[in-house]
């Protein structure tokens, strides 16, 4: 059975795709690491963490401190705290895989051309699925989740809000703070009466485009690449048409399952699912890479041809530490005002 493996120029590829195609690859570090063959069957990474914060006291010039009575017991400096490191292992995630078939008698085209065509769309495939799984890291490590209206003033109060969060948590000002943003949110930037040349805006109405806002720079990206949160619902009455879900297991590992009959007596225990509408994240809060252990062809017993088989497995790791580097944000859209009905 003739066997060839594509494993190396597989990786190679993935390394250029997710470059051009993956939408938030600069939080991870601007580049995915590819892991091949072998190596690709264990941990994504292994560790040394030291989180040992520095501590700064008063140098104790005590006449008793060092010196005298307190020779040998006692030092200026103030207590010593031992610096370590500890290990840590990112393992991958749950493998997933490709299988595909090509017939020689009937793909009606020449068989080495389109395994290269199926190669290079499985590595698109593979950047559009690591594109989920990014945005649902960045969510679900997120510090804080910011609320508000779905108007220009929200979204110019949600910028306010999520930059004083970075000052205040002291995130870094040498790495670009990004904000992934939806289509909806993007517009109001683009219309905001902030956004003018008299306030040396980059924005351009007729190309529909603006670079920064209030220290930003702005990803329009489309709804599908947001994830979502489950929040207990805050409806006073059952909504026709709406999911309603419950809650079971322990923090960290809760499970939301769909009510197949919203009871009105229990809408008190209810979640819903609440839609993303912007990140705002600083540039390599994170690094992310996919295992490779094959990418292959081999005659097929089955059929007269040759099977296309691939498999990887994703790893993404986040430190604890720069968590109150993420924001996340949900908008809704305000409840519009009832005229009162006119006495008879």
């Amino acid at each position: 059975m003739a066997i060839k493996l594509y494993t190396k120029q597989y990786a190679g590829m993935l390394q250029d795709i997710f470059g051009s195609k993956s939408a938030f690859l600069r939080a991870f570090g601007g580049e995915i690491q590819t892991i091949e063959g072998a190596e690709a069957d264990s941990n994504f990474l292994n560790l040394k963490i030291s989180d040992t914060d520095v501590v700064i006291q008063n140098y104790n010039t005590g006449e008793d401190v060092g010196f005298g009575s307190g020779t040998g017991s006692t030092n200026r400096f103030g207590l010593r705290k031992e610096v370590k490191s500890v290990d840590l292992q990112v393992p991958f995630d749950t493998p997933l895989a490709i299988h595909e078939g090509i017939d020689s008698y009937t793909v009606n085209d020449i068989p080495e051309q389109v395994i290269a065509e199926r190669l290079a769309l499985h590595a698109v495939a593979w950047a559009e699925n690591y594109d989920a799984v990014m945005s649902a890291e960045l969510s679900d490590n997120a510090d804080e989740t910011l609320t508000g209206e779905l108007t220009e003033e929200g979204v110019t109060k949600l910028f306010a809000d999520a930059r004083k969060k970075f000052v205040n948590n002291k995130v870094s000002n040498s790495v670009a703070w990004v904000a992934y943003v939806n289509a909806d949110i993007y517009n109001f930037l683009i219309d905001s009466k902030l956004a003018t040349t008299d306030k040396n805006s980059s924005a351009n109405i007729d190309e529909q485009s603006i670079y920064k806002f209030k220290g930003f720079v702005l990803v329009e990206l489309p709804d599908d690449k947001f994830s979502f949160h489950y929040a207990q619902t805050t409806d006073e009455a059952l909504v026709d048409g709406k999911e309603y879900f419950t809650r079971s297991g322990n923090a960290g590992a809760y499970v939301y399952t769909k009510v197949e009959s919203p009871d009105a007596e229990d809408i008190g225990t209810y979640y819903e699912k609440v839609e993303e509408q912007a990140y705002f994240v600083a540039d390599n809060v994170g690094v992310a890479g996919i295992g490779i252990p094959v990418a292959r062809t081999m005659d097929s017993e089955d059929f007269a041809g040759v099977a296309l088989q691939g498999a990887g497995k994703l790893g993404k790791y986040i430190p604890e530490k720069n968590k109150k580097a993420i924001l996340k944000a949900t908008l809704t859209e305000p409840t519009p005002e009832t005229e009162p009905t006119p006495e008879a």
